[in-house]
Order: C-alpha cells, then structure tokens, then sequence
C-alpha cells in the first residue's frame, strides 16, 4: 500500500478544486475501508493537498474563493476521519488552538486528528480564542501541554501572549507552522517550549518521554516595552490609505482587494517585525507579497511606492524607517 494514498492526490485535488465535496468524501472513505490508516491519510494526502491548494492561490491560478472552498471540504475531510478513529485511551490531554489573530483553524484540526489516531486526547479550541479565554479554558481542561499554530507571522503577538498564559499556570507549549519563520527561528522569542516543523513532528514531540510535564513562565522580551510596534498598529488606517494613494501614479485607479488587503498585512507585518526586533520578517514577508502581486501583473514598483509612502508617514520612528528600507531593497 505505499502509494496507495500519493495515487489519490491529483484525484482529490480535483475533487476540492471544484467544490465536490460528496467525492472527495467518497475518496477518503474508500482508502480507510481499504485499511489505509487515518494517519497516511492526513499525512500523504490532505496536508499535501492543502499546499497545493495555497500555491494555487498564490500564483493567481485558483481565486479566494476556490480556494476557501477547497479548504472547507477538506476540513469536512478531516472530521470524517477523527470520527473514524476510536476514543484515545491515553491519560494525555492537549489543548490545541491557532495563535491570537490566525483565523486559520484548519491546521488546528489537522493536529487534533493526527493526535487522536496517535492515542491522544485534543481539545481544539476555535479561530479567534484570544489569550484571555485560554487563561479561562486550562484550569478546566486538564491540559498536560497547549499545541499552538500559527500561519501568518503577524499573529506571533497573539501567540505571545497565549504561551504566556499557558506557561504562567506551568502547562508546556508546543508551537509549529509558516508563522514562526524557517527553522522555527521565532519560536524561542515567543516563549514557546519546543517548535514542530509539521503535524506529524508536533505528535511524535507531545508523544515523547522528553517533553516537560510542567513549565516556568514565559521569559519577557528584552527589548520590550518599545511603543513602536503599538504605534505602527495604530496607524494602520491612515498608512493604508497613504500606500493606496502612492500607487496611483504607478497602476492607475486601482480598487483591487489584493492589494489594499496586502498593504493592511504590510503594516502589520512591520509592527510584528519592530515586536520581533527582527527585519527578516518583513523582509521575507516582501519577497512573498512581492511575488504574489507579479501573479497579478502589480509590478514590485507599486509595492515600493507604497512603502516610502509608509516611511515619510513614520518618519518620527528610526527603527520602523530601518526595517522598510531593508525591505526596500528586495524589490
């Protein structure tokens, strides 16, 4: 059976690329009443379909909307297949949730499930639970350890302030997802305990004798507090609007979501970065943006207009200044 599962993927994907959400059931059905384990199933087949599908979009081949679509039935997917594995029967209990601000829940339930086929019992908390309704649901939960996911980096400051919480009552946080950087290089400035690189590594980590059963609190970040990170926040309306406006001379009267959406990720991902006290992640978070609007033929000179629009409205914050001419030079 070892390319049971990899023979499927171009089927299934055509499946969810057009919203057909009773075959790609169908699909999935008939490999578990093959035998094909559930764990194959995530790991072989809906993870990397759902990279697919985020390229798809990226490259400007399928639109938001396929693409939400296709997520949402594999969402449906994942569901069939934890309700198709037994109970687990293990004393271990994991409260697994997306970082404060990702509103990407998929991967949450992907964990959740492959955790479930590995023996261990998983809260999934829904997108949009803050640090404060984390601090309400762990006395209760009998949490050993919290999974925390994070998609987007501009949603590390939420997952501050949820491993802070955890940590504060001595339950071990687990961190994994694009969010944290490569390798994962976020991780430790957010206080987490350990970092996965995917699903499947995060199982084997909360599985092993070697995880903590209890923790210390979160170590603060020394170069907080810096209002400048807050600062840039604030100004988001008004920085939007000055990159909008900047890039009139360059693509015209544009009304296009793409990007006025981008420009709102932009200023959040400099104030992450002044949060961070890292330029990498803007800068990388340029590269990809600047990629994703070439797909829809924006050239880069339209991002860089709008980022010295950005800079002469911050020019009273050096450290912000110095991070958008780091990204700057990438396009």
């Amino acid at each position: 059976m070892t390319h049971v599962v990899s023979d499927e993927l171009d089927l299934f994907l055509a499946h969810i690329g057009r919203a057909d959400e009773v075959e790609a059931l169908t699909l999935v059905r008939n490999l578990l009443g093959r035998g094909v384990p559930g764990e194959r199933v995530l790991t072989d087949l809906v993870i990397p379909a759902l990279r697919t599908v985020g390229d798809r979009w990226a490259n400007g081949e399928w639109s938001v909307a396929r693409e939400h679509g296709a997520s949402h039935i594999t969402g449906r997917v994942v569901h069939l297949i934890a309700d198709a594995t037994p109970r687990p029967r293990s004393a271990a209990r994991v409260v697994v949730c997306c970082a404060q601000g990702d509103w990407h829940g998929l991967a949450s339930t992907i964990l959740a499930a492959l955790l479930r086929v590995r023996g261990i019992e998983a809260m999934v908390l829904p997108p949009g639970t803050g640090a404060g309704e984390l601090a309400r649901v762990l006395p209760d939960a009998g949490a050993d350890s919290v999974a925390i996911g994070c998609m987007v980096s501009t949603a590390l400051p939420g997952a501050r302030a949820m491993v802070e919480v955890a940590r504060r009552v001595g339950v071990p946080v687990l961190v994994g997802g694009p969010g944290f950087g490569p390798d994962g290089r976020w991780a430790g400035l957010v206080g987490a305990n350990g970092w996965a690189r995917d699903a499947r590594q995060a199982a084997d980590v909360l599985a092993s004798p070697d995880w903590p059963t209890i923790t210390t609190p979160a170590p603060r970040l020394r170069h907080l507090p810096d209002a400048a990170h807050d600062s840039v926040g604030l100004l988001r309306t008004p920085l939007v609007a000055a990159g909008m406006a900047a890039l009139v001379p360059i693509e015209g009267q544009r009304s296009d979501s793409t990007m006025r959406d981008g420009l709102v990720s932009a200023v959040d991902a400099l104030a992450v970065s002044l949060f961070l006290d890292d330029h990498v992640l803007f800068v990388d978070f340029t590269r990809w943006f600047a990629d994703v609007l070439e797909h829809r033929q924006v050239k880069r000179e339209a991002l860089a207009a709008a980022y010295r629009a950005f800079a002469a409205q911050l020019a009273h914050m050096p450290r912000a200044g110095s991070t958008l001419t780091a990204a700057g030079a990438v396009l």
